[in-house]
């Protein structure tokens, strides 16, 4: 479906009145055409809570001036999911008189300060005019493992998930069995950040599972099953289980980092041979050869 704006509201999305989807898609950007990132408005009775911020400042004043007439009265909380830039580039919306209170874990703080993201952001500047505004902002509330906000009849449960990064946290909401998973889950396939994540992708994945929630929405992918959880963890167990079986080669022969998807024997094309939907091929393909070095990394190093 197309849409005369860039950020615009996706209702079908949401499995409860008090919580909003926003959907934020990229156009004219070069390598970026067509990438889409979800962000959330959930609804309390004390509280608005946002759960991330897109990719630029005006990004939030569009969702800010939607929602403006059920967020009146409300105390409002920015979630940060992650650090990745197209989760926490509107942060710089909430400034000024603006200003409201920014959640996450401790070390998307870190992450957000560090001089890695001022590069990134300078390059993108630099080419993009889209991102001109934006500043970078880093959360005032930190977290390590888990914070729990209450809101009368609405249970805000934010909870730390690493593996698609470090900093990774999910929102559990039990009243509504409603988990926003943002990048710990992703279709058709999830994303590792480096060897160090990849068993905890494993041990997040169990857990985010056992909740047993009725709905799961994350940031890419554009689903509401709680089967994408399991999906994902399918995807994982094989591609450990391929590096597993090549793992004595590597480790006689010298790890050859360049193709290991193509060397442990599981194509991208197996990947995505069940796949219903269309597939960015070109980016995919890319997130499951990183995928496949950072778990050969992983277990070469036990």
């Amino acid at each position: 479906m197309k849409h005369d704006v860039d950020v615009y509201e996706v209702p079908e999305m949401s499995p409860d009145p008090r919580v909003r989807v926003f959907r934020r898609t990229l156009s004219g950007l070069e390598d970026l055409e067509g990438m889409e990132v979800d962000a959330y408005l959930v609804l309390g009775e004390r509280y608005a809570f946002i759960f991330d911020t897109l990719v630029c400042p005006a990004d939030i004043a569009a969702v800010m001036a939607i929602c403006a007439p059920d967020i009146k009265g409300k105390q409002v909380l920015c979630v940060n999911s992650h650090a990745d830039w197209d989760h926490i580039w509107g942060n710089g919306y909430f400034s000024g008189p603006r200003s409201v209170p920014i959640l996450a874990h401790s070390h998307c703080r870190e992450r957000i300060n560090a001089e890695e993201a001022r590069q990134q952001l300078g390059k993108y500047q630099a080419r993009y005019p889209l991102f001109r505004d934006v500043t970078l902002m880093a959360p005032s509330i930190t977290f390590n493992e888990r914070l729990v906000i209450n809101d009368n009849n609405l249970t805000i449960e934010l909870l730390h998930a690493p593996g698609h990064c470090q900093d990774q946290i999910v929102a559990w909401l039990p009243e509504i069995s409603l988990l926003l998973a943002f990048d710990a889950i992703e279709k058709p396939l999830p994303s590792i950040e480096d060897s160090t994540c990849a068993p905890l992708i494993f041990s997040t994945l169990k857990r985010l599972a056992a909740l047993n929630a009725q709905y799961v929405l994350c940031s890419h992918g554009s689903t509401t099953s709680p089967a994408l959880i399991h999906e994902n963890q399918a995807y994982l167990d094989r591609l450990a289980s391929r590096v597993e079986l090549y793992l004595p080669a590597f480790k006689l022969a010298g790890a050859d980092f360049e193709h290991v998807a193509e060397s442990i024997g599981y194509p991208f094309d197996e990947v995505i041979a069940n796949a219903t939907e269309t597939v960015d091929h070109a980016y995919y393909s890319w997130v499951h050869e990183h995928n496949a070095r950072a778990v050969l990394r992983w277990r070469m190093q036990e």
